[in-house]
């Protein structure tokens, strides 16, 4: 008995090594993933304090049906917006729930936040709220010049 596991043994060798680094890789892609989510996230008392001067902002699940001018004039009632970009699944022309906003002054980005927050803009499931980050591209040129 002993012998054929040892030739099973040389012959299908073990899974567990390679489960064991399918998981630390997963874990490591996990824990940078969380660590990319924290430098996106907002932080209000350093845009306040002018440490954080980035001006784009990633602002997600706004409503399907919006349009760009729709969400442009809702976005300039609260603060001065110098480029907006909705992206549109071509095949239904509605947006895929998520904008690219860059703002002119960056202490703009925390009234965007509070106002935003209020408006409940998704009538079919009302729990869902709107989540605003930073965005990987930072400045009106890099959003022109990716989009």
């Amino acid at each position: 008995m002993e012998i054929y596991t040892k030739i099973i043994d040389l012959i299908f060798p073990t899974f567990e090594k390679p489960q064991e680094s399918r998981f630390n890789k997963f874990f490591k892609e996990y824990k940078n993933r969380q660590f990319e989510d924290n430098k996106l996230k907002l932080n209000g008392y350093k845009i306040y304090t002018g440490e954080d001067k980035r001006t784009t902002i990633l602002i997600k699940n706004i409503p399907k049906n919006m349009t760009k001018n729709q969400f442009k004039l809702v976005l300039e009632k609260i603060a001065n917006i110098n480029y907006i970009y909705i992206p549109l699944f071509m095949l239904t022309r509605f947006n895929l729930r998520c904008a690219f906003v860059n703002v002119v002054n960056p202490k703009s980005i925390i009234d965007i936040y509070i106002k935003l927050r209020k408006i409940n803009f998704n009538y079919d499931n009302p729990d869902t709220n709107i989540e605003i980050t930073y965005s990987n591209l930072q400045g009106r040129k890099a959003l022109i010049d990716n989009f």
